[in-house]
């Protein structure tokens, strides 16, 4: 019966998914076939409002507002992930994790729909 080891998959930013199975190459003994972007070592367990991330050799907590309703200082309009602003005069984006920029807020702005 061929052996497997559990491995810790992260999307293209590092952001943890899932966890699977990668399963021993049947030619190489003690070597497994972990996919790109898996890693052997299990991701911290993220609390609410947080999100494991990893940073080059290590796993690290990040905030994570990508479920949360974000909106800009400057309008009070909705923002969406991922989505590119102008910001004093310069693009700007902001990905739903890590530090809130300054021109985000979570608070509803009065009136805003």
């Amino acid at each position: 019966m061929p052996k497997t080891k559990t491995v810790y998959q992260t999307d293209q930013n590092g952001l943890f998914l899932y966890e699977l199975e990668a399963n021993e190459l049947a030619l190489a003994e003690g070597f497994f076939n972990v996919p790109y972007g898996a890693y052997e070592d299990p991701p911290p367990i993220a609390p609410a409002g947080m999100v494991a991330i990893r940073m080059r050799d290590a796993w690290t907590l990040s905030a994570d507002y990508r479920h949360v309703d974000l909106w800009l200082t400057s309008t009070g309009a909705l923002y969406v992930t991922g989505t590119k602003t102008i910001v004093n005069g310069s693009a700007a984006s902001y990905p739903g994790w890590g530090m809130l920029p300054d021109w985000l807020t979570l608070a509803k702005p009065m009136g805003a729909i």
